[in-house]
């Protein structure tokens, strides 16, 4: 319901849709040399400089500082680097191995992640290539950190935590210690809403009906899921194949709700996602999750495409500011099938619970404001808040759970510190500079 429109993404009801990876250039070739080896594993002058690059890339988009000299920056990459190369080295020493399906999964969210924030592809290969990357070099350094951060937690989690204990008395001092920093429980807001979404162009529409017919019919026809796969899916490898899933892990609640609502041997209908059009086998259902494999076909949307839903956004906020009635402008326009039905009524949300692009936009709105248009995964948003009730500062025994976790995180951190300097005579580190 409205829910999902504000959490999620608007469906493509086989008419419309999101964003779509293209394939990246060449990789410029860099003259190599070992700066490193740890445990008989190399760090080379390219690792450094595309951690680097990344390093000052996701500074912008999370907009944090990045004024550190770049001296400064490249030793704390380094030596950040040798850290994981330790880490991995004791995990694999245990035989701690790390599923490389679940990391491919989480790439393709932060490279999805990544489109919407810059608004397209294009604009997001343009900013990598300021950065002397392109969206290959971003995935396979996105794998590598990925990588370490599992490896970093199934170390934390077999050899760390054990020996951490948390005391009541410190989570008491740790909460006066910081109670002037207990921020106010979020303002709840109720909410009307049009939505105009980014519809990709006829022929693309056409293009993917006439897809998705063809494989409607060799699956009516009762061809097996695994060979209409290997003809038609379009996604990452063109296997079809995704291997386990378990609930929570998958990006997109529909597709979620599709995979977890199917019983083995059962295929879904076609499920729209921002990504894409999904067609979900479950293979196996076992105790962990479920197996599963997809056809998948990416939907390419264009700048045009976007220009013609800004401008049809445009519209409907100019006949809002002339003093049409909200109700009636979202009856007419919107696409938001949950609460176009009802002139937009969305309902009442705390305002944390709504998605970062949306918060950001109703952060200042009081009652009765009209939001312009924005754009977001699922389209161009409007809002009307109807009612807006500020929040109240929550109690000690509200946030006793929350202070004992940040106690926790606090001893994990100081304790993985002293388990990596003791890494340091366990492994060999070889610095060649």
């Amino acid at each position: 319901m409205a829910t999902a429109a504000l959490m999620a993404s608007a469906a493509w009801t086989p008419a419309r849709a999101q964003d779509v990876a293209a394939p990246a250039a060449a990789s410029p070739e860099l003259v190599d040399r070992i700066l490193v080896v740890v445990d008989e594993e190399a760090i080379l002058q390219s690792d450094l400089e595309r951690e680097i690059a990344l390093y000052h890339l996701e500074a912008r988009n999370m907009g944090a500082p990045d004024d550190k000299d770049e001296a400064t920056v490249r030793a704390e990459v380094l030596d950040r680097l040798i850290e994981s190369k330790l880490i991995i080295a004791a995990a694999r020493q245990e035989k701690i191995e790390i599923g490389e399906e679940s990391v491919d999964r989480e790439v393709q969210a932060n490279i999805d992640q990544l489109v919407r924030y810059y608004g397209s592809q294009a604009r997001l290969e343009a900013e990598l290539a300021n950065n002397a990357m392109t969206l290959d070099d971003y995935r396979r350094r996105s794998a590598s950190q990925l990588r370490d951060q599992h490896y970093m937690r199934a170390v934390v989690n077999r050899f760390i935590r054990p020996g951490i204990e948390v005391r009541e008395e410190e989570v008491e001092a740790y909460y006066a210690a910081h109670r002037d920093e207990v921020p106010a429980a979020p303002d709840t807001l109720t909410l009307s809403d049009i939505l105009i979404a980014v519809q990709p162009s006829p022929e693309v529409q056409r293009e993917l009906q006439a897809k998705l017919g063809a494989v409607m019919q060799e699956l009516g026809r009762g061809d097996a899921f695994a060979t209409v796969a290997d003809r038609h899916d379009e996604g990452p490898g063109a296997s079809g194949r995704i291997g386990l899933v378990r609930a929570g892990e998958l990006f997109s609640r529909a597709l979620e709700d599709a995979v977890f609502s199917l019983q083995e041997g059962e295929t879904s209908q076609p499920v729209v996602t921002e990504r894409g059009l999904h067609i979900v086998h479950v293979d196996k259902v076992g105790s962990e999750g479920r197996e599963i494999s997809q056809i998948f076909f990416p939907i390419a949307v264009t700048e045009d495409d976007v220009a013609r839903a800004r401008a049809e956004a445009a519209a409907a906020h100019a006949r809002l500011l002339a003093g049409e009635p909200f109700a009636k402008v979202a009856a007419e326009v919107s696409v938001d099938t949950g609460s176009a039905p009802r002139g937009g009524e969305l309902g009442t949300f705390a305002l944390d619970d709504l998605s970062p692009a949306i918060r950001e936009q109703l952060a200042d709105a009081a009652a009765g404001a009209i939001t312009p248009p924005f754009l977001t995964p699922a389209g161009f948003y409007i809002f009307l808040v109807r009612e807006r009730t500020a929040g109240a500062t929550a109690s000690f025994e509200e946030l006793r759970e929350q202070v004992r976790q940040a106690v926790e995180s606090q001893k994990l951190s100081e304790a993985l510190a002293v388990y990596v300097e003791g890494l340091r005579t366990r492994f060999a580190v070889d610095r060649k500079d």
